[in-house]
Protein backbone atom coordinates (compact mmCIF):
# COMPACT_ATOMS: atom_id res chain seq x y z
CA UNK A 1 0.00 0.00 0.00
CA UNK A 2 2.58 2.54 1.11
CA UNK A 3 4.84 1.98 -1.98
CA UNK A 4 1.79 2.41 -4.30
CA UNK A 5 1.05 5.75 -2.80
CA UNK A 6 4.71 6.30 -3.35
CA UNK A 7 6.15 6.04 0.61
CA UNK A 8 5.02 7.73 3.67
CA UNK A 9 6.77 10.90 2.42
CA UNK A 10 4.14 11.31 -0.06
CA UNK A 11 1.12 9.73 2.71
CA UNK A 12 2.15 12.13 5.53
CA UNK A 13 2.79 15.09 3.26
CA UNK A 14 6.14 14.95 5.16
CA UNK A 15 9.13 16.49 2.96
CA UNK A 16 11.92 15.89 5.58
CA UNK A 17 13.58 12.64 6.49
CA UNK A 18 12.07 10.08 7.76
CA UNK A 19 13.91 6.97 10.39
CA UNK A 20 12.76 3.63 10.87
CA UNK A 21 13.60 0.98 12.83
CA UNK A 22 14.27 -2.60 11.73
CA UNK A 23 12.17 -4.46 14.35
CA UNK A 24 14.52 -5.48 16.34
CA UNK A 25 13.55 -3.64 19.62
CA UNK A 26 10.56 -6.94 19.21
CA UNK A 27 13.36 -9.47 20.26
CA UNK A 28 13.32 -8.00 23.85
CA UNK A 29 9.49 -7.07 24.37
CA UNK A 30 8.88 -9.95 22.64
CA UNK A 31 11.21 -12.19 23.77
CA UNK A 32 8.92 -15.31 25.06
CA UNK A 33 6.85 -15.24 21.74
CA UNK A 34 10.42 -15.04 19.44
CA UNK A 35 13.31 -17.39 18.22
CA UNK A 36 16.27 -16.13 17.37
CA UNK A 37 18.57 -17.83 15.22
CA UNK A 38 21.00 -16.56 12.41
CA UNK A 39 18.63 -16.73 9.82
CA UNK A 40 16.94 -13.56 11.39
CA UNK A 41 13.76 -13.76 14.26
CA UNK A 42 10.49 -15.71 14.21
CA UNK A 43 7.82 -14.51 16.32
CA UNK A 44 4.61 -15.65 17.49
CA UNK A 45 1.77 -13.45 17.15
CA UNK A 46 0.17 -12.43 19.89
CA UNK A 47 -2.84 -12.27 17.87
CA UNK A 48 -3.49 -15.05 15.98
CA UNK A 49 -0.32 -17.39 16.73
CA UNK A 50 0.84 -17.35 13.26
CA UNK A 51 4.50 -17.09 12.50
CA UNK A 52 6.19 -14.46 11.72
CA UNK A 53 9.60 -14.25 10.14
CA UNK A 54 12.18 -11.43 10.38
CA UNK A 55 15.15 -11.80 8.54
CA UNK A 56 17.93 -8.52 8.14
CA UNK A 57 16.84 -8.56 3.97
CA UNK A 58 13.34 -8.82 5.12
CA UNK A 59 13.71 -5.78 7.42
CA UNK A 60 15.63 -3.70 5.28
CA UNK A 61 12.88 -4.62 1.85
CA UNK A 62 10.11 -3.05 4.15
CA UNK A 63 12.48 0.07 5.21
CA UNK A 64 12.72 0.86 1.72
CA UNK A 65 9.24 0.20 1.35
CA UNK A 66 8.92 3.00 3.38
CA UNK A 67 10.51 5.23 1.40
CA UNK A 68 12.92 5.62 5.01
CA UNK A 69 15.79 7.91 4.72
CA UNK A 70 17.41 6.79 7.81
CA UNK A 71 17.27 2.54 8.31
CA UNK A 72 18.51 0.94 11.40
CA UNK A 73 19.97 -2.67 11.10
CA UNK A 74 18.05 -5.58 12.30
CA UNK A 75 20.28 -6.56 15.38
CA UNK A 76 20.30 -8.64 18.33
CA UNK A 77 19.18 -6.85 21.08
CA UNK A 78 19.50 -8.52 24.76
CA UNK A 79 17.50 -7.08 27.55
CA UNK A 80 19.96 -4.51 30.05
CA UNK A 81 20.04 -7.56 32.72
CA UNK A 82 21.82 -9.79 30.03
CA UNK A 83 25.25 -10.99 31.29
CA UNK A 84 27.90 -13.40 30.13
CA UNK A 85 28.22 -15.16 26.50
CA UNK A 86 24.60 -14.03 25.22
CA UNK A 87 25.89 -10.76 24.76
CA UNK A 88 28.75 -11.44 22.73
CA UNK A 89 26.72 -14.10 20.86
CA UNK A 90 24.44 -10.69 20.04
CA UNK A 91 27.02 -8.20 19.24
CA UNK A 92 28.77 -10.81 17.00
CA UNK A 93 25.28 -11.94 15.33
CA UNK A 94 24.57 -8.14 15.20
CA UNK A 95 27.67 -7.33 13.01
CA UNK A 96 27.14 -10.70 10.66
CA UNK A 97 23.36 -9.14 10.38
CA UNK A 98 24.54 -5.49 9.52
CA UNK A 99 26.71 -6.94 6.41
CA UNK A 100 23.31 -8.65 5.13
CA UNK A 101 21.37 -5.61 5.37
CA UNK A 102 24.10 -3.93 3.71
CA UNK A 103 23.99 -6.17 0.79
CA UNK A 104 20.09 -6.08 0.90
CA UNK A 105 19.85 -2.24 0.71
CA UNK A 106 22.03 -2.38 -2.08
Amino acid sequence: VLTAMGGLHSLMSWPRNILTDSGGFQMVSLLELANITEEGVEFQSAHDGSRINITPEKSIEVQNCIGSDIMMQLDDVVHVSTTGPRVEDAMWRSIRWLDRCIVANQ
